[in-house]
């Protein structure tokens, strides 16, 4: 892939006959590494435009120099003296082989991505909801970066990446992850394990994964918080520009590690999540308070009951037997455990509200399962390799 570095221009620095292939200019420094396009041209014109004569030529840059490629894109290689300009720039084949990289990795169904893929970007129609992803098998994949970009913008645009059987994400066996809207994320397999290497949290409905104390930005994104070495204390911070934009904060790790999130303007404690699964809804009022829209449980010993309140994603834990699902202001996403770690538990979600919003099950074998009206319900069972529909 071509490289490409903000005004980029300069004048060569000795005179480049039409069969040369090494080139030298006089502020190499304003150039990427690597690969990158470039227009040479006279310097009598003020833009490479107005010149006819003018030439495109693909440069690699390296510590020991520049090496050029002459007369592309229907360019021909010529002579050009000394102080004739050269700029980095985006040309029409540049262009088209970006069109071309991101359409053959375009997913708009939900699917399997393949081992061969490097960059997926999940699309989605404005009336589209959740879309369910299968990772490769991580055996297939050792080594290489996947990067996975959510084009969606809706609240429940988000997708699921779960894991091919007998896989997991992280050292703690999660079978899936979410990926909401606007988000960038990376993920490889290290060790023989997915692992989330990066993301990127900077749009609406996107995603963060925190695990470290300080300053937690409300840009409504869904904030994934790991308190798996120590205790989390997250100082919520005003955005005006997000006031007034939902925002979960989950607690992804099963330590007995507390997440407390503060308001940072007057250091007042707005929630604590004390277990995995754990997950405050909170949004910034129109003068820059914290409010906690709805709080639901992540499941503990000794409980044998999970209620979901208003939105969000819950990943269970094996105490619990079952779930109430209410989506009344959002959808709800009910993820299974680990079929390695939960063998022999049964669940029974039970949906308790009549809007259009979705309520999913997920981490079955065979896909999703879904709820669709009030009152429905059904019960799953885990095998200790899988999860199967048991009633």
């Amino acid at each position: 892939m071509n490289r490409f570095a903000n005004f980029a221009r300069s004048s060569l620095s000795e005179y480049l006959p039409a069969d040369a292939t090494e080139l030298s200019v006089e502020h190499p420094e304003r150039f990427p590494y690597g690969n990158f396009t470039a227009v040479i041209w006279n310097k009598g014109f003020a833009a490479p435009s107005e010149d006819d004569g003018r030439e495109i030529v693909l440069v690699t840059r390296t510590e020991a120099g520049m090496t050029i490629q002459r007369g592309l894109e229907g360019t021909e290689a010529a002579d050009w003296n000394t102080g004739s300009l050269i700029a980095n720039v985006v040309t029409a084949d540049t262009l088209n082989s970006i069109s071309a990289f991101i359409a053959a990795r375009t997913l708009t169904q939900s699917g399997a991505i393949e081992p061969s893929d490097s960059f997926v970007l999940l699309s989605y129609a404005e009336n589209e909801s959740v879309k369910t992803f299968t990772l490769p098998e991580a055996a297939l994949f050792s080594g290489n970066v996947l990067t996975i970009m959510n084009c969606g913008s809706g609240m429940t645009q988000f997708a699921v990446l779960s894991t091919a059987e007998n896989d997991v994400i992280g050292f703690d066996g999660q079978t899936q992850v979410i990926v909401g809207a606007g988000c960038t994320l990376r993920i490889s397999v290290i060790n023989g394990i997915w692992q989330i290497t990066g993301t990127e949290a900077f749009s609406p409905r996107s995603f963060q994964q925190i695990s470290t104390s300080g300053q937690l930005n409300a840009c409504g994104t869904v904030v994934y918080a790991d308190a798996s070495q120590y205790p989390l204390s997250l100082y919520i911070a005003d955005n005006p520009a997000m006031r007034n934009v939902p925002f979960p904060v989950l607690k992804s790790d099963s330590s007995a590690n507390k997440i407390t999130l503060y308001h940072q303007s007057t250091g007042s404690v707005v929630s604590e999540l004390s277990k995995k699964g754990e997950c405050a809804w909170l949004m910034l009022n129109g003068s820059g308070g914290v409010e906690v829209l709805s709080a639901s449980g992540g499941g503990s010993s000794g409980s044998a009951n999970l209620h979901i309140t208003a939105t969000g994603f819950v990943q269970l834990s094996k105490e619990v037997s079952l779930v109430f699902a209410d989506t009344s202001n959002g959808y709800a996403y009910v993820s299974l455990g680990s079929a390695s770690q939960t063998a022999g538990q049964k669940v029974t979600v039970i949906r308790t509200d009549s809007t259009p919003n979705p309520v999913m099950v997920g981490g079955l074998s065979g896909g999703e399962y879904f709820l669709n009206a009030e009152g429905d319900y059904a019960s799953f069972a885990c095998s200790g390799t899988k999860w199967f529909r048991a009633g």
